[in-house]
């Protein structure tokens, strides 16, 4: 009498994997079945058009709103923002015209050129013909110059403010005084929002007024071509999570973004004409004592067209030494992290660039 065995063949965890924190060795199980968990599929749309009214209780209950989907999924589109749409188009229209320049021309700002590496950065993919572009964009910073709330700043901290050192390209004709203007217009949007934050996280809605009167702020013009054929590198931008405070995206209509999901999969965020993509970084989770999450997403354009999208991205004042929100702690609750110093964390970001690009190793990460 023969016996038979049978014996069980379990499946090996497969894995998103993502930048986080100066390292690419962080990832996410992907889970289906009896292992999944609840989480989200979509990306939800919210009306922040109450964020500019005069009536406390319609600005609290906004910041309702929007924390629920910050604790949940960390990205939303807003719409009735306040940025007129003539102004965005514009401004895509200057990031398409700069972007279509030769490469020599576009290096005469190369980021490398520059301390703070602000200015024309590009990333290239393996193909069988060789080296082809995947993505290229040129950055620009807060200048105390042209904040519409003109800070009273000492010497050391104006010149932490990494914008006093943009390069511009002198020869298009309006750049540099529109995309000033974009900029200024997204600095307002962006300190009310840090509003609703505060009261969303159950503080005061002026907890946050004193640390953004001169922020750390970047905002990137950027150009993703179509896919080259045969690329070893599928992402025109790297699974990650925003370091920031948080981000406000103006993407063209072609799409590629895509969200992480608790289970380990990827939801687009599809364009809708006349909102903004917003998402929480991981500063904000950091302050937020995790309450706040700061989800992971990435670029693939696979639409054959040439894709343009515009990231703001806001932190605090470099000199400050942000704490996790006592409103986000309790007995039982306890502060998981310590106070950070944005000047020298952030200085230690664009250390470790350049010390990557001298090696030839440079990764997708924004500084």
């Amino acid at each position: 009498m023969s016996t038979t065995v049978t014996e069980t063949v379990r499946e090996e965890p497969q894995y998103e994997y993502y930048y986080c924190d100066h390292s690419w060795n962080n990832k996410r199980e992907i889970l289906r079945g009896e292992k999944a968990v609840e989480t989200f599929d979509e990306i939800p749309l919210i009306d922040v058009e109450r964020i500019f009214s005069e009536k406390y209780e319609e600005r609290l209950q906004l910041a309702t709103e929007v924390a629920d989907v910050c604790k949940t999924v960390g990205f939303m589109y807003i719409k009735n923002h306040g940025i007129s749409q003539e102004l965005i188009d514009d401004v895509f229209k200057l990031s398409r015209t700069y972007h279509d320049q030769p490469l020599e021309k576009k290096k005469e700002e190369y980021v490398y050129k520059s301390e703070t590496l602000r200015g024309y950065d590009i990333h290239y993919t393996k193909t069988p013909s060789g080296p082809a572009v995947k993505k290229e964009s040129f950055m620009y910073s807060y200048n105390p110059d042209n904040d519409p709330q003109l800070p009273n700043l000492t010497p050391e901290q104006r010149e932490q403010c990494i914008g006093l050192h943009n390069m511009w390209p002198d020869h298009i004709p309006g750049f540099e005084p529109r995309l000033v203007e974009y900029f200024a217009e997204l600095l307002k949007l962006s300190r009310r929002l840090m509003r609703t934050f505060a009261l969303g996280l159950g503080a005061e809605e002026t907890y946050f007024d004193s640390i953004v009167t001169a922020p750390y702020v970047s905002i990137i013009l950027q150009h993703y071509p179509p896919r080259a054929l045969g690329a070893a590198d599928l992402d025109g931008l790297g699974a990650h999570s925003d370091f920031e405070t948080f981000t406000i995206l103006n993407q063209d209509m072609v799409g590629g973004l895509e969200i992480l999901n608790k289970n380990g999969f990827y939801i687009p965020a599809k364009p809708i004409r006349g909102t903004f993509v917003v998402n929480i970084g991981d500063f904000l989770q950091r302050i937020s004592n995790d309450i706040f999450v700061s989800t992971v997403h990435r670029v693939r354009n696979t639409s054959g067209l040439e894709r343009y999208s515009i990231p703001f991205f806001l932190s605090f004042n470099v000199d400050a030494e942000v704490s996790v929100l006592p409103t986000c702690v309790s007995e039982s609750n306890p502060a998981r992290y310590g106070p950070r110093n944005l000047h020298e964390y952030t200085a230690r970001r664009r250390q470790l660039q350049k010390e990557a690009h001298e090696k030839g190793e440079l990764e997708d990460s924004l500084v």
